[in-house]
């Protein structure tokens, strides 16, 4: 006798299944799909970098604000194909949204954050105050 582990979705998707392509009605996209970029932080000496993904995406796209210390990315992409002139049974690439904020450090120089967008990613800079950066200090001898 062997041990089988049952897995609940698979009942699921035997009873409510849509005709076309297997996909589950509850599965289906909506309107204005709302997602949340994933991202990258890193750090040097002179600044933090926040890379996010951002397919498909422009610079038109991409809204970026700094408020309170709260750094806002927002991204809002139309696409532009008529439904009518095609014969769907699908159609997915209609519209695509998304929010993401950051609390920011009070080491980073708000006024001099930049970004910019290459290949569907979203880099922004986030300079540090000058008075923050190390210092280096050269000891003196008396000899």
């Amino acid at each position: 006798m062997s041990l089988v582990t049952w897995q609940e979705e698979a009942l699921d998707n035997f009873f409510d299944s849509d005709r076309f392509f297997n996909v589950k009605p509850n599965r289906w996209y909506t309107e204005s799909e709302t997602v949340v970029p994933k991202v990258n932080v890193t750090e040097n000496e002179n600044s933090f970098h926040l890379e996010a993904e951002t397919p498909g995406m422009q610079d038109k796209d991409i809204n970026i604000e700094v408020h309170n210390g709260i750094l806002t990315i927002q991204g809002y992409k139309e696409n532009e194909s008529d439904r009518n002139k095609e014969n769907y049974h699908i159609h997915e690439f209609n519209k695509q949204s998304f929010e993401r904020s950051f609390k920011l450090s009070d080491l980073i120089d708000t006024g001099k954050v930049a970004a910019k967008i290459e290949n569907g990613v979203l880099r922004v800079d986030l300079p540090k105050h000058e008075q923050i950066k190390p210092r280096k200090i050269e000891v003196q001898s008396n000899s």
